[in-house]
């Protein structure tokens, strides 16, 4: 029941293996599932458990041990327990606070999740903390090495030399 959370400039694949890259090692560990809503993100087609995964992310789940799994539509308690976390972060972080930039964003962010996770909640009748130590055993551990996400570009270039990426051109000698 521990959260963690963090904003992007947008939301893509790119981004989603940023996240969950920081996730993990957050947690230190991955579970054996990684639960989704049906996005386009993670799921390439399908939905539920006729829910194809991306290439690109079965590759990205399978080097830290996990598979994603999609929850069926109109499963309320599954959706439920994939977005209350946003309605939660939305309610009670996001109020009241200012940011002078995207990276002060997700430190304030970062730091009232730890705390969070620390603070004792009644629903549970425990900490979300003291839970996660029980349940960390079961984690996969990472990778001795954790590779830096990046993002592939593949470009020609044109007759007069140069290589056109994000509406720049880049010339190649």
């Amino acid at each position: 029941r521990a959260i963690f959370a963090q904003d992007y400039p947008v939301w893509n694949r790119f981004w989603a293996k940023v996240f969950l890259t920081e996730a993990l090692v957050f947690f230190d560990g991955a579970a054996d599932q990684c639960m989704v809503d049906n996005a386009s993100i993670i799921v390439a087609h399908g939905t539920g458990t006729n829910a194809v995964m991306a290439p690109e992310m079965v590759a990205f789940a399978r080097r830290f041990g996990f598979t994603f799994v999609a929850h069926e539509l109109g499963d309320a308690n599954r959706s439920a327990r994939v977005e209350r976390p946003f309605r939660f972060i939305d309610g009670n972080f996001y109020p009241g606070r200012n940011f002078a930039d995207l990276a002060d964003l997700n430190a304030q962010l970062r730091a009232w999740c730890t705390k969070n996770n620390g603070t004792f909640k009644r629903s549970l009748r425990a900490r979300p903390l003291d839970l996660f130590v029980a349940e960390a055993a079961a984690l996969h551990p990472l990778p001795i090495h954790v590779p830096d996400v990046y993002q592939l570009h593949t470009r020609t270039v044109d007759e007069s030399g140069y290589v056109h990426l994000h509406n720049n051109r880049y010339s190649v000698p």
